[in-house]
């Protein structure tokens, strides 16, 4: 009996092992080579849901580290708008070619268009990768599935794996009676 539960308490202690270290190729394997991923660029479609309208636009974003260009198009090509980040100065051109400067990202978005756009925190969440801080619930291959954090509520509904990484490739976010859905078509990045 001693024998049985010493080996018992053995194959235990392994499987508690082997279950902290990431299988090769795993999410978790991968989560620092997605956090030091500074450059990239991604195509999507953006549905935009409110209490006043409905739209879907596509989407283009640039990062390279901290700045930013993320441009938004409605379904014949027209600006809607292209925000920006560099050197630390944010500006959003609107549809009519008018420049406007804010300090805040998010704050400027809602203030010109009525959208909440976390584009701050986008920036991580479109990765894979929540904060610190962040409530997160993870699938069966340890990515993030739902994450709960400054008043959203994200859920991923799709990875794909580009270049050995997996990346979302389609989310749901959703703020008070805002939704935004976005639907990745392409990534770009140097691996």
């Amino acid at each position: 009996m001693r024998v049985i539960w010493l080996t018992l308490v053995l194959l235990l202690s392994g499987c508690a092992y082997q279950a902290q270290q990431a299988p090769s190729g795993s999410w978790q394997a991968q989560r620092a080579t997605l956090t030091q991923l500074q450059d990239w660029q991604l195509s999507a479609r953006l549905g935009i849901i409110t209490p006043d309208e409905r739209g879907s636009l596509s989407l283009f974003w640039r990062q390279d580290s901290d700045d930013y260009r993320l441009n938004l198009t409605n379904v014949v090509g027209k600006r809607v708008f292209d925000l920006s980040r560099r050197r630390g100065t944010i500006q959003l051109t609107d549809s009519e070619g008018q420049r406007h400067t804010a300090g805040n990202a998010r704050d400027l978005v809602f203030r010109l268009t009525g959208w909440d756009l976390p584009v701050e925190q986008l920036a991580y969440w479109i990765k894979g990768l929540p904060g610190e801080a962040d409530r997160v619930d993870y699938d069966a291959d340890g990515r993030p599935r739902t994450v709960q954090a400054h008043g959203w509520q994200l859920t991923y509904l799709g990875y794909t794996r580009i270049r050995g990484l997996w990346l979302p490739s389609h989310l749901s976010l959703t703020h008070g009676d805002t939704t935004l859905r976005l639907a990745i078509s392409q990534w770009e990045f140097e691996a």
